[in-house]
């Protein structure tokens, strides 16, 4: 598979009261490997532990806890999310709504040092563009981040991925 290319953005969604970085919005712009076309995805992406409703409405639920059990009851939680993430320090388990394929991303195998809900986003977003869930762990991806409020237009950070793997605690290299 060729190499993706991805821009990813997120913002606080100011109706969050008391956990705003717990509840963002999330954008990501995948170019197909195929097509070539871009993909925008949008969601809601919620790290736990956040105020009710919230978990309830997310289209990306990540939660700290270990290994595939883990994901699988946290998925049983909360079926409406589309992809679910639960990770440990350079391990993280995704668990995938419809099909229930899960997926271990290591963090230590890769340069990619972005954070794990970043990675749980772009997996939303490789399934919204009807890529196999399957091959997400091991899709070559290049990484541009923006954080600012601008959207992806203007990426200032970009980091390489030999595959989608990062570790949380670490942020994207400049």
């Amino acid at each position: 598979m060729a190499a993706l290319t991805v821009y990813a953005s997120e913002s606080p969604v100011p109706e969050a009261a008391g956990r705003r970085e717990a509840v963002r919005r999330a954008r990501v712009v995948l170019v197909h490997p195929v097509s070539g076309v871009p993909v925008v995805d949008e969601h809601l992406r919620i790290e736990l532990p956040a105020p009710a409703p919230w978990p309830r409405l997310a289209d990306v639920l990540l939660g700290e806890g270990e290994g595939e059990q883990s994901a699988a009851e946290l998925a049983a939680c909360h079926p409406g999310a589309l992809v679910v993430a639960v990770h440990r320090g350079h391990a993280c388990w995704l668990r995938f709504a419809g099909g229930g394929c899960a997926l271990t991303l290591d963090g230590r195998r890769s340069a990619a040092r972005s954070s794990w809900a970043v990675w749980a986003s772009l997996a939303h977003a490789w399934l919204v563009s009807g890529l196999p869930a399957a091959e997400f762990a091991s899709a070559p991806v290049s990484l541009l981040l923006d954080h600012s409020p601008a959207g992806p237009s203007n990426c200032p950070r970009s980091v390489r991925a030999a595959s989608a793997s990062a570790d949380r605690d670490r942020p994207a290299d400049s």
